[in-house]
C-alpha cells in the first residue's frame, strides 16, 4: 500500500502515537504496567510539533560527483556541534533523558578505542537497547534529536563513533586515523567498498553488544536499566549498510560470495537511506535470508553516492522477503534531512522519522500489540498523508 501528497493530520497521528508507543517494559515500583501506561498516555507528550503544515526539506540538486562529496561532509550538514548535542533538551517523550557522552570502549583484539555516547531514561525500569551506526563522516553525535526521542520513549540508545568518523565530539582524530587526508586523496568510494573497513564497522557494533555490562559499569545510572534480550540496530547511510549486515543481509565482499555478518542477538533493524544493488557487494539475493523485522526509510530526493535515486534506495525493501518488512518514503527528504541536524529545514522530515521508527521499535522490541496493529492498519496513511508514503509486506 502506498500514498503520496495527501494532507497531513498531525493531531490524529499524535493521538495514535500516544496509544501505540507508551508501553513500559517495566513499571516503576508499586505501579502496575497497565495503570502506569494509562497515566503516561494522559500526559500526551509522545512527540512534539507534528501538526505543522508540511514544508519541503532542503534539496541539494547535485550531480553524482557533488553527491559523493556531500556524503563525506555529512557531519557538517547533518550533525549538530558537540556543544549543541550536549545542551539541555526539551522533553521528547514521557521519560526524562540522561546522556553520557565522551565514553570509550577498548577492543584489545583489534587494538583500538571506540568512542560512544549513551542516552537512557532516568526512571527505573528495564529498557530495550538500540545501537545506532552513523554514516561516513558522521560520529556518535549524529541523529541526537532522534536518539533523544527514542530514549524519551523508553530505550537505551548507544551510538559509537566508527574509524571513518569526522568532527569527533571528543576532539580526538587519532582514533581511526587521518580521515581527512583519505578524503582529500579521493578515498570515499574506496572506503565504502573496503572489506576490512566494512568488517571493522560491524565489529564496532559487536563490541557494543559484547560490552553492555562494561557500559553499565562505566555509567552507574544504567544499573538495572538494560534489557539485553531486546536489541535493535539502526543506522544512516554507511551506518544503514552496517545495520543491514549485522541484521543478516549478505554481500559478495572480498572475494567471498554471500558473506554474512549476522549477529543473532539483533532483534530488528532500521536502515535509513540505505544502499541498493551494485554497490558494496549488494545483489538482488542479499536480502533473501533477512528473516528479522526491518523498517527502511528514504526520501523522494534522497540519492546514493553515484547519483542513484529513490527507486534504488527502496531496493532493500523491494528485495527482502515478506514478513514484518516496512518502507517509509518521506516527501522532500534528501540524504541529510533525516536526523534533525538541518534544524527547521528538516524538522518535518525528522518528525516522521521519530514517529514511524518509534512505532517500529515498540512493535518489535517491546512486543506492543497496539504498535503492531497500527503498522498493519491504514492509520499511518490516513493520518500522515503527504509527509510520507508507507508500504508493508
Amino acid at each position: 500500500m502506498t500514498a503520496r501528497n495527501v494532507p497531513m493530520r498531525g493531531m490524529a497521528m499524535l493521538a495514535r502515537l500516544n496509544a501505540a508507543t507508551l508501553v513500559l517494559p517495566t513499571a516503576p515500583p508499586g505501579v502496575s504496567r497497565q495503570s502506569h501506561r494509562d497515566t503516561r498516555a494522559q500526559r500526551g507528550r509522545a512527540i512534539d510539533m507534528l501538526g505543522r503544515p508540511h514544508r519541503h526539506a532542503l534539496f541539494l540538486r547535485a550531480g553524482p560527483l557533488l553527491a559523493l562529496c556531500l556524503v563525506a561532509i555529512g557531519t557538517v550538514l547533518g550533525n549538530p556541534s558537540a556543544a549543541f548535542a550536549d545542551a539541555p533538551a526539551p522533553t521528547h517523550g514521557p521519560f526524562r533523558v540522561e546522556i553520557a557522552n565522551d565514553r570509550t570502549l577498548r577492543d584489545a583484539t583489534r587494538g583500538k578505542d571506540v568512542p560512544y555516547r549513551v542516552s537512557y531514561p532516568q526512571e527505573d525500569g528495564q529498557y530495550p537497547v538500540i545501537v545506532f551506526s552513523h554514516g561516513f563522516g558522521g560520529n556518535k553525535d549524529s541523529f541526537t534529536t532522534v536518539s533523544r526521542h527514542w530514549a524519551g520513549h523508553g530505550y537505551v540508545v548507544i551510538q559509537p563513533t566508527h574509524a571513518d568518523g569526522l568532527g569527533r565530539g571528543d576532539g580526538d582524530r587519532s582514533a581511526g586515523g587521518p580521515t581527512r587526508g583519505r578524503l582529500r586523496a579521493g578515498g570515499l568510494v574506496a572506503g565504502l567498498n573496503d572489506p576490512d573497513r566494512i568488517a571493522d564497522r560491524v565489529a564496532d557494533l559487536v563490541l557494543i553488544l559484547d560490552s553492555l555490562a562494561e557500559i553499565v559499569k562505566a555509567n552507574p545510572g544504567l544499573e538495572g536499566r538494560i534489557d539485553a534480550e531486546r536489541i535493535g540496530v539502526g543506522g544512516h547511510s554507511f551506518g544503514a549498510y552496517t545495520a543491514m549486515l549485522i541484521g543478516g543481509v549478505t554481500v559478495d565482499l572480498g572475494g567471498v560470495k554471500d558473506r554474512s555478518f549476522r549477529d543473532q542477538r539483533v532483534t530488528c533493524i532500521l536502515p535509513i537511506s540505505a544502499q541498493g544493488t551494485g554497490q558494496q557487494g549488494l545483489t538482488r539475493a542479499s536480502w533473501a535470508g533477512l528473516t528479522i523485522p526491518m523498517m527502511t526509510m528514504t526520501g523522494t530526493r534522497d540519492q546514493g553516492v553515484g547519483g542513484q535515486g529513490v527507486e534504488w534506495k527502496k531496493e532493500p525493501y523491494t528485495f527482502s522477503p515478506p514478513g514484518s518488512k516496512y518502507l517509509v518514503v518521506i516527501d522532500g527528504a534528501n540524504h541529510f534531512s533525516f536526523g534533525g541536524g538541518l534544524g527547521e529545514r528538516s524538522s518535518d522530515v525528522t518528525d516522521v522519522v521519530k514517529l514511524t521508527s518509534t512505532l517500529f521499535w515498540d512493535a518489535f522490541l517491546k512486543d506492543s500489540q497496539t504498535a503492531q496493529d497500527y503498522l498493519q492498519s491504514d492509520h499511518l496513511l490516513e493520518d500522515a498523508g503527504g509527509s510520507y508514503g508507507f508500504e508493508r509486506k
